[in-house]
């Protein structure tokens, strides 16, 4: 099947919008299973990758509408076994790198839905502006001015913990990388 080579892809979306390995595997298993039943919908007109992860954010879209509850992001780091911390660092270095994803995480988490979907699709997942466009049903141009302005809200919210985050470069670009 198309979907097995995406099924990576699809849970590590799911966990890193809903920050819970559990939840994540149930709304990737969901999206897994929406997808097995509405084939017959997909007309090709973008990629399959992109049709896949359209309906696993859209699963959790969902569930966060069910629950109610802001995305806790705390968890990414021991549940998925991404280590943040420079090994080779210092014991000062590594408890700042910590930090720095503490309060990144955070952050994340004080963001309205539709701009932590486009910071975790481009700057986590990868992801290009035209599979955005395509995976959000957005126009190019929206796709840009919200990323921009979700990278410019995530900015300000990291700026009170200047002496962690340099801004320097991010205010001078309007907002991060592009």
């Amino acid at each position: 099947m198309l979907a097995a080579p995406c099924e990576k892809q699809v849970y590590f979306t799911c966990l890193r919008m809903l920050g819970n390995q559990q939840d994540a595997e149930d709304c990737a298993q969901e999206a897994m299973l929406r997808a097995f039943r509405s084939f017959d919908s997909f007309r090709g007109d973008a990629a399959f990758s992109t049709w896949i992860i359209r309906i696993a954010m859209n699963c959790c879209n969902d569930y966060l509408r069910k629950q109610k509850n802001v995305v806790s992001l705390d968890g990414i780091q021991e549940e998925s076994g991404f280590e943040a911390v420079d090994r080779a660092a210092g014991p000062y270095q590594q408890l700042e790198n910590r930090e720095r994803m503490r309060l990144l995480h955070a952050a994340l988490k004080q963001l309205k839905e539709d701009y932590r979907q486009l910071i975790v699709l481009r700057d986590m997942q990868g992801f290009s502006y035209e599979e955005l466009a395509d995976t959000l049903k957005l126009s190019l141009g929206t796709v840009k001015s919200r990323l921009n302005r979700a990278r410019k809200e995530l900015s300000e919210i990291l700026q009170k913990h200047a002496e962690l985050f340099p801004f320097q470069n991010v205010q001078r670009n309007g907002g991060g990388k592009k």
